[in-house]
């Protein structure tokens, strides 16, 4: 009767969404420490270890940092005898010891010699569980060994990839990791094992992190070539694993990629707020110490020299689609990281422009019109351009017999590292508007109607893009923000 056991062939292993392949291994259990149930005269020969990694938009505009994986191993078996036995792939695995907390692998394919066989999902047995976790699932399939002839098998299948890091970390690397060691129960040694990492753009060298990140390290031995890492072992009977260690260049290109939607000057709704969250992670990441940008830009610089910009693109878009919502009350020069930041006299012209197009179309009465320019100014500008926001305001003031029977909403205090000045303060307190400064405060390419739009809508200008906002950023840095970014009033 033909010898029948169960065969590792793959350990996916995902910690916070970090995947990590298996070797092939015969197997007595599905158990954070495998076994071989018995010897086996089967030789691995030879394997390729293809895995590509490409962004991962399914959840865009918000989560645009992931990457999704696409795996393609290729075994060349020679065996000295025939054997027939049960191949199984883990779905899931779940080692605490080794840091291993596994997510579902997806879209699995299996070939032998060509032909595409069907696989069978099989419950792991009670005693393989670990507490609190899901019954881990294997796919298997027979497969069938002939003496002296060789086996060819194909696995490809595709897993999701997150940045490899904790909390309120920003711009964590990837890490991917290939267990090696298993393929040491085979017979004898593998002849010949090669890995290449690839991702849709290429991998550059001072993307490897060489250093310890988490316990993780990349492999020694590795080389690049044309932008994809290679490694290559002869004769082995593998004691290690593969690791790689890359920099996140979605992370590292951020500011790259919203300058060139800035440039490239078509904008929609979806393009925006990609590019307001993308600002928003760069100015948080400057508070956790996240790496560099590629050219070693700091990442609270980055975001504040695309704010101009980025506010004449906001400001272009609400004037041809008016009325509330998240981009009429992005404040980006209200975050806590660029408190006392020193505003070119473009930038704090760019963000006058923006106030001034976001005023709402009235105020109940002359101190919550200019506690509403003392909310939203922070200390940005200079005592010249509040002036001219407090007499646009106060222009907006509606006649007592005109004014609404409920009071009028009043401004919120600005946030710690968002008040305005001493100097502003002043301003802001004793302008006394020209009566006709109302129209000429609203500085060139604004009209009162772009003037009127409402800018006392809350942090997210819709209920479902609120959920949306902190959803993101709980998920992806469980920020506690000190200051805030959002409109006041």
């Amino acid at each position: 009767m033909a010898l029948r056991r169960i065969l590792l062939v793959l350990l996916v292993l995902l910690t916070s969404a970090s995947p990590c392949l298996g070797d092939t291994v015969p197997m007595a259990a599905v158990g954070p420490h495998v076994e071989p149930l018995d010897s086996t005269t089967v030789r691995l020969a030879e394997e390729r270890i293809e895995i590509h990694l490409r962004r991962d938009l399914s959840r865009y505009p918000y989560f645009r940092r992931e990457a999704v994986g696409e795996y393609r191993i290729w075994f060349r078996f020679e065996p000295e005898a025939d054997e027939a036995m049960t191949v199984g792939f883990p779905l899931l695995i779940y080692d605490p010891d080794q840091h291993i907390y596994g997510e579902h692998i997806q879209n699995l394919r299996v070939a032998v010699d060509g032909r595409e066989v069907a696989t069978e999902v099989r419950q792991s047995p009670p005693e393989a569980y670990y507490p609190y976790t899901d019954q881990p699932q294997w796919a298997v399939f027979p497969v069938t060994f002939r003496a002296g002839e060789p086996l060819e098998m194909v696995v490809s299948y595709t897993m999701p990839v997150s940045p490899w890091g904790k909390g309120r970390e920003i711009g964590s690397p990837f890490w991917v990791s290939y267990v090696l060691r298993t393929g040491a129960y085979w017979a004898g040694t593998i002849g010949r094992a090669e890995a290449v990492l690839t991702m849709d753009r290429p991998i550059q060298e001072g993307d490897v992190r060489v250093q310890e990140h988490r316990g993780r390290v990349t492999t020694p031995g590795w080389t690049l070539e044309d932008g994809a890492l290679r490694w290559v072992w002869e004769d082995v009977e593998p004691s290690f694993d593969l690791h790689a260690v890359i920099e996140n260049p979605y992370w590292r290109d951020t500011a790259l990629e919203v300058r060139a939607t800035l440039d490239a000057g078509t904008y929609d709704r979806d393009e925006l707020m990609a590019a307001t969250w993308d600002i928003a992670m760069l100015l948080e990441a400057g508070e956790v110490g996240s790496p560099p940008l590629h050219g070693g830009v700091a990442p609270v610089e980055a975001a504040a020299a695309l704010v101009p910009a980025m506010l004449g693109a906001v400001e272009s878009y609400l004037a041809e689609h008016p009325g509330g919502s998240y981009l009429s009350t992005w404040r980006p020069w209200l975050h806590y990281a660029l408190e006392g930041y020193r505003w070119s006299p473009g930038a704090q012209e760019a963000i006058t422009s923006f106030l001034a197009a976001v005023m709402p179309e009235s105020f109940g009465s002359e101190s919550e019109a200019r506690e509403w320019v003392a909310a939203n100014i922070g200390g940005a500008l200079a005592p010249g351009q509040v002036d001219r926001l407090v007499a646009l305001a106060v222009g907006r003031v509606l006649p007592t017999e005109a004014a609404p029977a409920a009071p009028a909403a009043q401004a919120r205090p600005a946030p710690p590292g968002s008040q305005a000045s001493p100097a502003h303060a002043a301003a802001v307190d004793t302008a006394t508007p020209d009566p006709g400064a109302a129209e000429d405060a609203v500085g060139p390419g604004m009209d009162s109607a772009d003037a009127g739009r409402d800018g006392r809508a809350g942090l997210i200008g819709s209920a479902g893009e609120f959920v949306l906002l902190v959803c993101a950023v709980a998920a992806v840095a469980g920020v506690r923000r000190r200051g805030t970014c959002r409109a006041r009033g």
